[in-house]
């Protein structure tokens, strides 16, 4: 057997990582330097991108078991809620952001590894790493590790991933440069239970002059607060006290409400910074290790969930000689123009959620309702916080070949209700459900329940033939056009190459061989 693909890391990125490699036929070895899983929540909303690619693994079901489903955002300023975001308009299975701990999501994640064979090994450190990227041997990446008893290890690898955090080892070792700054506010933390007239449907976010604070409802009466400027000066000895965040919580909020059961807290700053490179020969970056942003919106932990599934089902194919090894450059060209776009994003919610300036504030609170009113703006903001909006339009591996629909090679495919062909009938599901995780999908998106075009009747590998559902034509006809569409769907569930059913048998098959063809280089060139 071959070595296996070293993970560095065993929170939510490294996890993912771990399942994803392991389940596609990849061994893998996982280590942390932590003593033991982590037990506070730190990140506590997934998004329905994420939900959506866990359902396709099968862990979405129990992670919703354990949460919160948050329906709603209100957001108030000036004493009274400026507007309230409603997540109905979220084109997707899982119409909300689900509040849970981040220590279930690992668990669940963790469980899901073990039934692949990989356990964490804890205590386990990475201390130094050496490549030769283009050496012949299949394992030209080593690292020292340091285990539970001090020992050294030397270890070779095929591959290694940084999924170790904010602190990472491996980018401060290839003197990757962190770009971007710290904000100056101090922000306090607290998971509580609060007695009072906050729905937990809604997450709630104050804007006033003492700045910033927000409340997000983890089920029944217990929420995660989050405020800047606290009122004390913060110290490495110290936590925020309840009566501190019951007091912040009063100067902010015009919604009668009594803190009590304080189970943790912290202090800490608001770093936003990414990485230029997410590749560098045999090593790979993603998670905290790659960026690191501010909680606002809940996008931190989903990114870096979504990182390792667009790298692995990369990886895992060129590992197995079934793609080139350029594939894997694609994983850099598909994710960097993410984190620069969610920095961006969170940075400047952050700015304006928490101003002080008296002008801006005024605009928010008066223009706010107004804006965000909209169908249209609660569509585009509910769905880009959801993170169903993003996109590899501009990926090298995007190929339009014309778009009957308004689907375009690079989007996400539409979770709708469809009719898939399965042993000669049509039977109901959903489209994510018709996809296959493992290998790209050919989709056939069919004008009526006709069978097989006969361009593509002797198509191979892993092909669907799917019809709209009969109560919602319109949305697929949206998507895929009036006379259907051929989308080659990545095991990501983005469209890869698109193309009308007339005459895209051959197109499709260029593509094909050109991004998936069987290859025995799986260097790093």
């Amino acid at each position: 057997m071959s070595d296996p693909v070293l993970i560095v890391g065993a929170g939510p990125t490294g996890l993912t990582a771990a399942l994803e490699l392991s389940r596609l036929g990849v061994p893998v070895r996982l280590i942390d330097k932590r003593d033991a899983p982590a037990t506070t929540s730190r990140a506590i909303g997934v998004q329905a991108r994420t939900l959506e690619l866990l359902d396709q693994r099968g862990l979405a079901e129990e992670l919703v078991r354990l949460g919160n489903p948050g329906r709603y955002g209100s957001v108030y300023g000036g004493g009274k809620r400026v507007f309230h975001l409603d997540f109905a308009h979220v084109e997707s299975r899982y119409p909300y952001i689900l509040f849970v701990s981040q220590a279930e999501t690992e668990r669940v994640l963790r469980e899901a590894c073990a039934s692949h064979g990989v356990l964490p090994e804890w205590k386990s450190e990475i201390v130094g790493i050496q490549q030769d990227a283009h050496a012949p041997d299949v394992a030209p990446a080593h690292a020292v590790l340091e285990g539970p008893d001090g020992a050294l290890e030397r270890v070779a690898a095929p591959w290694i991933i940084a999924a170790e955090g904010a602190h990472s080892l491996v980018r401060t070792t290839l003197d990757l440069p962190f770009e971007g700054h710290t904000r100056t506010e101090d922000y306090a933390l607290g998971d509580l239970k609060i007695d009072g007239a906050l729905a937990d449907t809604d997450f709630h976010i104050f804007s006033s002059e003492h700045g910033f604070m927000g409340l997000f409802p983890m089920g029944g009466e217990h929420f995660r607060l989050i405020a800047s400027n606290p009122l004390s000066a913060p110290s490495k000895d110290t936590a925020p006290p309840l009566e501190e965040l019951q007091a912040i919580y009063d100067q902010r909020s015009p919604i009668p409400a009594r803190f009590h059961d304080l189970t943790w807290s912290s202090w800490f700053r608001i770093n936003s910074r990414m990485v230029p490179r997410l590749r560098i020969g045999r090593l790979f970056l993603g998670g905290d290790a790659a960026h690191i942003h501010s909680p606002a919106g809940a996008q931190g932990m989903n990114t870096g969930i979504q990182d390792m599934i667009n790298l692995c089902w990369k990886l895992a194919l060129v590992s197995r000689g079934e793609a080139p090894a350029d594939l894997l450059d694609t994983y850099e060209a598909d994710r960097l123009p993410v984190m620069r776009s969610v920095l961006s994003r969170t940075d400047s919610l952050t700015t304006t959620i928490g101003t002080e300036n008296l002008v801006v504030r005024t605009l928010f609170n008066h223009l706010g309702p107004w804006i965000v009113g909209v169908d249209r703006v609660q569509a585009n903001a509910t769905a880009t916080m959801a993170q169903i909006a993003l996109g590899y339009r501009d990926s090298p591996l995007s190929e339009d070949d014309g778009h009957p629909g308004a689907l375009r090679a690079g989007d996400r495919m539409p979770d709708l209700p469809v009719q898939q062909w399965i042993e000669g009938a049509w039977r109901q599901t959903h489209l994510h459900r018709a996809l296959d995780p493992s290998h790209p999908t050919l989709v056939l998106a069919l004008p009526d329940e006709g069978p097989r075009p006969e361009d593509f009747a002797g198509a191979d590998g892993h092909v669907v033939q799917l019809a709209s559902a009969p109560d919602d034509a319109g949305r697929f006809v949206a998507a895929f056009g009036d006379t259907g569409s051929a989308v080659l769907v990545r095991p990501d569930s983005y469209a890869g190459w698109i193309g009308p059913l007339a005459g895209g048998a051959e197109r499709v098959r260029a593509y094909r061989d050109r991004w998936f063809a069987r290859s025995h280089d799986v260097g790093a060139d």
